[in-house]
């Protein structure tokens, strides 16, 4: 694979690990997950102004985005961060931005 697939791929990635995690209910699902740690669908359910069936079909967007991690436990679920994954994306969208501090300057046309 040349440069050039390398890099689709990682461009690729990065957009589906933005677009699973692009819904302020996931946002939130993830700030608990970091906060709170491994947690089942109902504890989620619990601690965000969302119904059950919302929170379920939002978990599944972030498990199928790669974003957490499901581990079944005797009769429910419970879902973790996949921490790797978040920090993958903050990695990439700086190298792909070229955020450094001094460019931050030429970012800005205003």
């Amino acid at each position: 694979m040349g440069i050039k697939g390398k890099f689709e791929n990682q461009l690729t990635e990065l957009a589906e690990g933005i677009k699973a995690m692009g819904h302020p209910a996931r946002i939130l699902i993830l700030k608990h997950l970091l906060e709170n740690g491994p947690s089942s669908c109902q504890d989620i359910v619990d601690q965000l102004p969302y119904s059950q069936s919302t929170v379920s079909g939002h978990l599944q967007k972030l498990k199928d985005g790669k974003l957490i991690k499901m581990k079944p436990v005797k009769t429910s679920s419970v879902y973790t961060i996949h921490l790797e994954s978040i920090e993958m994306i903050h990695k990439e969208l700086g190298d792909t931005f070229n955020f450094k501090s001094e460019s931050k300057k030429q970012m800005s046309l205003f």
